[in-house]
């Protein structure tokens, strides 16, 4: 082909193509039939190739000189005029609205350069003939190209505005009741667009979102545009409304209203965005567009529902467990979202912080705390049935336990009270578990039912404990031993059978059956006899009573001085120890009545007498002043302060000590009851009048609600102190310490000559030497109670898991 050929040539291209023009203004143009026999002419030359990557180059040209301005209307407010981008309206335009119109000018002048090449790729598909140069799909790969290469740094604000705007919009009908419309200076405002209501954009801003996402589709620059955008958008709307749905709302189900809701409103969202009905055919582009698997997206939006939903629950773990079991419906849906995500290490970490701050301080009582570790147990075993969750969690709660003195009494008083919910777990005789594991032969009886554990569950033994054992064994389990339980309860006992008497003994055969049915017998024995004690009690005293032979019958006693005495006669081997720290000298009157008691008994047994513990028991007096007469049901003690007032009016704290043989402390607290009732006054100090028109402080009880009173009782009848707890028989636990305390001097001498040692040489040493004079066995977790104790008191040093003497000991040795 010469020169001038060519030149023909490509001036028939140039026609063609006036893109390839230098003279970009007035550029001359063929029309549709001269386009065909240039085209043929090109095809024959085997030139479409050689136009269509100059066509392509000048489009590229092209655009690099106006991509500049699409860019302009992200900036700020400052560098392009905004009256042209805001419609004309009354009232104050809210800013959102003005980013909304800034993006859908740009998408519109956007669209407008795309479309404007429409002609000259229409024409280049045609040099060829088949469909594998696909001229509007690069034309608009160039475009998303340029514009990415010139991306400014905070280019997502107004996008930003754009779909926030938008969706507001779209889900203002969500809104309940009287909140769609706000008031704001005395106009209504619309809920959706924030305009007055006068002045609504709500179908201006959906029609507007509806082309501009249709736009942005055609060119296949939305999900690179405004796909992040979008989906942080609808992550915050989704978290949004988790909040709202589950603030400290726990006893309903949200997960299934949630889930519709991704389903409906989200889903029709972002139907709205990705798949937009334009009718309208713009200047030859078909609708011929690849959407994103919508069902894929909303799988992965679910996702970040269930994610959103379980942490929120999480957050609120503590709050849950508390209010368990009103809170149930949040417990099975954390359950369920828990299975579908991948949280349960965060829940381990923020529940045991919780449950630190929270719970774990001296502020909290202790039956506060066994509360709250019960309801803890029930709420993660149905959150993670194989008790892997259950057994890292609670671990700080059993130490901490273990630690309080007043636990093993908590957990003994709550299981047999009636009305408690530890009752309730009592009542189902639920075995505990024995320390070797079930048969094999057993355990294959339920082969079918048998499931693996999870593959995050402890194969070890103490982690099928934390699967299989009920409420009551777990409390049992913190101290790792039942005897410990047993002699509280055996304390317990003693100390409700002295202060109720014959009151509700019913009850507590019944709670003895049941502690049988999980302890054993053996380790009960004690509490059968105690029990078997107060009704032999109660048959002697109606015996001595009602033989017209014994003193104690109506014929024998003195009318003037008659009034019942009552006995509990105790096995002493079988009860715990009494605290005897004292014995009341109690008025000559009443000591005279437990003389003829005795006698009657001596004469009912022959060779048997009685020991009279004058501290414990209860007596009920009437107080007969000016115009009224007061009943009350009170300690021995507290009797005989009252009846020393009837002799003088006027005691001071030492005569009436070494009058009743009670140490001065005591006596001094125990004074105040009667101050309390308003019937002493300290008229100088430890100097006490009697005052029969005093105005009590506390509220007392009259003869005709005796049962009442009598149930607390303790909180009376041994005193208003706190040091004693008002028990007439110290706690097992110090039982133990004092029966413990015999190995002290072996532990003493082992630390000064082996300097430190752990918990098991010390326990192992022990067995070996100690038990031959001590006669006391120690467990290893008793032996470890008891060395804790000792480092609380500064006694010994605990480091590195061993125990080591404290200089100032060695020093006292």
């Amino acid at each position: 082909m010469d020169t001038s050929q060519t030149k023909s040539y490509w001036k028939l291209i140039v026609l063609a193509f006036p893109i390839l023009s230098k003279d970009n203004e007035n550029p001359q143009q063929c029309d549709d039939e001269q386009f065909l026999a240039i085209k043929n002419i090109i095809v024959e030359n085997k030139l479409n190739n050689f136009v269509h990557g100059m066509v392509m180059h000048s489009i590229k040209q092209d655009l690099m000189s106006k991509i500049n301005e699409f860019w302009l209307y992200f900036m700020p407010n400052d560098v392009i005029e905004l009256s042209n981008l805001t419609t004309t309206t009354h009232g104050e335009i809210p800013e959102d609205f003005v980013g909304f119109n800034k993006f859908k000018y740009a998408i519109d002048e956007l669209f407008n350069l795309a479309q404007s090449y429409t002609d000259t790729t229409n024409r280049l598909k045609l040099l060829f003939d088949n469909d594998k140069i696909n001229c509007l799909g690069n034309l608009n790969a160039q475009i998303c190209a340029l514009l990415h290469s010139q991306l400014p740094s905070d280019y997502d604000t107004i996008i930003y505005q754009f779909y926030s705007v938008a969706l507001k919009v779209f889900t203002k009908d969500d809104i309940i009741g009287d909140k769609k419309n706000t008031s704001k200076e005395g106009a209504f405002h619309c809920n959706g667009c924030c305009f007055e209501i006068i002045y609504c954009k709500c179908d201006y801003i959906l029609e507007t979102f509806h082309l501009a996402n249709w736009y942005m589709l055609t060119i296949g620059f939305l999900e690179s545009l405004a796909g992040d955008v979008i989906m942080d958008l609808i992550h915050q709307k989704i978290e949004t409304e988790v909040l709202e749905i589950t603030k400290e709302n726990f006893g309903e189900h949200h997960v299934s209203a949630l889930e519709k809701w991704i389903d409906t409103t989200v889903y029709n969202w972002m139907k709205y965005i990705y798949d937009p009905k334009c009718s309208t055919a713009i200047r030859g582009y078909k609708i011929e567009r690849k959407y994103p698997n919508l069902k894929i997206f909303m799988r992965k939006l679910k996702h970040l529902l269930y994610e959103s939903y379980t942490r929120t629950r999480i957050d609120q773990l503590f709050n849950i467990i508390i209010e368990y079991p009103d809170s149930e419906p949040a417990v099975i849906d954390l359950s369920l979202t828990l299975q579908k995500t991948d949280f349960k290490s965060d829940l381990c970490k923020k529940l045991q912080n919780a449950l630190h701050s929270r719970l774990l301080h001296p502020a909290v009582n202790t039956i506060d705390i066994i509360t709250a570790y019960t309801a803890a147990i029930k709420v993660l075993r149905k959150i993670d049935p194989c008790g892997a969750l259950l057994q890292e969690v609670t671990q700080p709660i059993r130490a901490y336990l273990r630690s309080r003195k007043d636990t093993v009494r908590c957990v003994m008083t709550t299981l047999t009270e009636e009305g408690h919910y530890l009752t309730d777990e009592l009542v189902r005789n639920e075995n505990v578990l024995d320390e070797d594991d079930v048969c094999e032969e057993e355990s294959m009886a339920e082969w079918a039912k048998w499931v693996p554990d999870p593959v995050d569950a402890n194969p070890s033994k103490s982690s099928k404990r934390f699967r299989n054992s009920d409420t009551v064994s777990m409390l049992v389990d913190i101290y790792g031993t039942r005897e410990l339980f047993v002699n509280e309860y055996r304390a317990l006992l003693a100390d409700r059978l002295l202060t109720q008497f014959m009151d509700n003994i019913g009850d507590e055969i019944r709670y003895l059956e049941l502690l049988k049915l999980r302890f054993g017998d053996s380790l009960l024995h004690s509490c059968s006899v105690m029990l078997k004690d107060v009704y032999d009690s109660k048959r002697i005293n109606h015996h001595l009573y009602s033989d017209p032979t014994s003193n104690l019958s109506s014929n024998n006693l003195n009318n003037k001085l008659e009034f019942p005495v009552r006995a509990i006669i105790v096995s002493n081997q079988f009860w715990p120890n009494f605290k005897d720290n004292f014995n009341v000298e109690l008025p000559s009157v009443i000591q005279k009545h437990l003389d003829n008691y005795t006698k009657a008994f001596e004469s009912f047994k022959g060779n048997r007498t009685l020991n009279w513990k004058p501290n414990l028991g209860i007596i009920n007096i009437d107080l007969v002043l000016k115009d009224k007469t007061l009943n009350f049901t009170v300690s021995p003690i507290h009797a005989t302060i009252i009846w020393h007032f009837q002799e003088q009016e006027e005691w001071t704290i030492n005569d009436l000590s070494i009058k009743m043989r009670v140490p001065a402390t005591t006596l001094r607290r125990r004074i105040g009851f009667w101050q309390n009732q308003g019937l002493l006054r300290e008229k100088s100090f430890d100097t006490f009048i009697f005052v029969e028109d005093g105005i009590p402080t506390t509220s007392i009880s009259g003869k005709g609600n005796r049962t009442s009173f009598v149930a607390r009782n303790s909180e009376f009848v041994y005193g208003d102190d706190d040091d004693e707890m008002e028990s007439a028989v110290a706690s097992a636990q110090d039982q133990r310490e004092e029966e413990l305390q015999v190995f002290w001097p072996y532990i003493v001498g082992m630390l000064i000559s082996l300097d430190s040692l752990p918990l098991d040489g010390i326990h192992q040493i022990l067995k070996m030497f100690a038990p031959q004079g001590t006669g006391v066995d120690c467990s290893l977790t008793q032996l470890r109670l008891f060395l804790d104790e000792k480092v609380k008191d500064h006694l010994l040093i605990f480091t590195g898991g061993r125990y080591k003497l404290n200089k100032i000991v060695i020093i006292l040795v």
